[in-house]
C-alpha cells in the first residue's frame, strides 16, 4: 500500500512513530558514546590504560593494596614530664618509598605495671612519603596512676597514594645542654618551594640507643633558601643523654 493510500490519520501516526524512533535513536547513540566511549581515567570504575588494578597504580595516583605494605611500628614508648602528666611516642616505618597516607586512624595506650589500661589516646596521623615518621602526643593527664608501657597501633588500613617530593629540610647546628634540658638546632629549607606547617620532634636517646624523652615543635612557614631555629626544653632536664634526633617533616 503507498503513503498516499493511507489515510490522514494513518500518515499522522506513521510520522508521530518515526520522530519517535529518530529521537529514541539519537538518545540511544548518546548513551552508548558517554557509557562506552567515555575517555578513561582513574575515577571510573574500569581497569583501563596501564591500571595494575581497578582506578590503582599505573599512571593513577592511587596505590593497589596488593602493591603496597603495612607501616611498622619500630618503638613506641611513654615518657614522665610531670606529676601525672606523660608524653608519649612513637617511631613508624614507611615501608611504601615515595607514597604517602593521609588520615590513617590509630590508638595509643597507657597501661601500669599491672597490665591495666590506664589511658587510651585515639585519633588519625598522615604518613608522608619518608621512610620514618616520629608521632609524638604530649601532655597526657593521667591523674595519680603510674604508667609502666605503652603500645602504639593502627586500627586501619591506610590508603596509599603516590605523592610528590617533600621540600628539602636539613637540621644543623645542633646544641644539646649537658643536663638534657634543652636541644636548639637551625631548620634550613634548600629547596626552591616554600616549607609549611612543619611539625618538627626531637627525642632524646642514652648510650643503650633507647629513648628517654621526647618533645615536638610547629613551624607554620620556612620559605624557600631561608633557615628558622627551634628550641626543645624539658624541665629539671634528662640525664645519661648522649645523643639527640630532630626530624622536620612539612605538610604534603
Amino acid at each position: 500500500m503507498s503513503l498516499m493510500a493511507l489515510s490522514w490519520s494513518n500518515r499522522r501516526k506513521l510520522l508521530y512513530t518515526a520522530v519517535v524512533s529518530v529521537i529514541a535513536l539519537i538518545v540511544v547513540y548518546f548513551l552508548y558514546t558517554s557509557l562506552f566511549n567515555r575517555p578513561p581515567t582513574c575515577f571510573d570504575g574500569v581497569q583501563n590504560q596501564d591500571e595494575h588494578g581497578v582506578d590503582c597504580s599505573g599512571v593513577c595516583s592511587l596505590i593497589c593494596k596488593n602493591e603496597t605494605r603495612a607501616p611498622i611500628v619500630l618503638w613506641n614508648r611513654a615518657f614522665q614530664v610531670a606529676p601525672g602528666v606523660y608524653t608519649a611516642a612513637a617511631y613508624v616505618q614507611n615501608p611504601n618509598i615515595g607514597d604517602a597516607a593521609r588520615r590513617v586512624s590509630y590508638t595509643f595506650q597507657l597501661f601500669d605495671e599491672k597490665n591495666v589500661l590506664v589511658k587510651e589516646r585515639t585519633g588519625s596521623i598522615d604518613l608522608p612519603p619518608v621512610q620514618t615518621v616520629p608521632f609524638i602526643d604530649p601532655n597526657i593527664n593521667v591523674g595519680n596512676r603510674i604508667v609502666a608501657k605503652a603500645i602504639f597501633a593502627f586500627t586501619q588500613d591506610p590508603v596509599w597514594q603516590r605523592a610528590d617530593p617533600l621540600p628539602t629540610l636539613r637540621v644543623g647546628n645542633q646544641s644539646l645542654a649537658a643536663d638534657g634540658s634543652r636541644l636548639s638546632a637551625t631548620v634550613s629549607n634548600t629547596s626552591i618551594q616554600d616549607a609549611s606547617q612543619i611539625v618538627a620532634t626531637a627525642v632524646l636517646f642514652d648510650a643503650q640507643g633507647v629513648a628517654r624523652a621526647a618533645s615536638k615543635s610547629l613551624i607554620p612557614l620556612i620559605a624557600r633558601k631561608s633557615s628558622q631555629d627551634v628550641v626543645f626544653t624539658w624541665s629539671g632536664g634528662v640525664p645519661n643523654i648522649i645523643r639527640a634526633e630532630i626530624t622536620v617533616l612539612p605538610s604534603f
